[in-house]
């Protein structure tokens, strides 16, 4: 787990400095990555899951390389309740030897 945190630590240093996430293509293209794509992404498995863990683990990180932005709620428009139809119900059977 040592190694994975530190490798986790660097990567997520990396990415806050350049101020955004970046793919496998873009990570392997870029010349100043501070360890190869094939050593960063193997204790993790997969590119997807070591975001995951960066999320997790390094969230101040995490949110200057997403550039994440409080918006303000939108409220959604309030809208009159929708008739619901009855659902049509068989008419019940007579019971035998009863006659009205």
């Amino acid at each position: 787990m040592a190694n994975k945190k530190a490798i986790l630590k660097q990567l997520a240093d990396y990415f806050a400095d350049k101020g955004q996430m970046m793919s496998p293509v873009e990570y392997k293209a870029a010349e100043d990555a501070p360890i190869r794509y094939m050593i960063a992404k193997r204790p993790f498995g997969s590119w997807s899951r070591m975001q995951g863990m960066m999320k997790v683990n390094f969230p101040e990180q995490w949110e200057k390389a997403n550039k994440v932005e409080s918006t303000p709620a939108v409220k959604p428009k309030a809208t009159a309740p929708k008739k619901v139809a009855k659902a049509k119900v068989a008419p019940k059977k007579a019971k035998k030897g009863v006659v009205l």
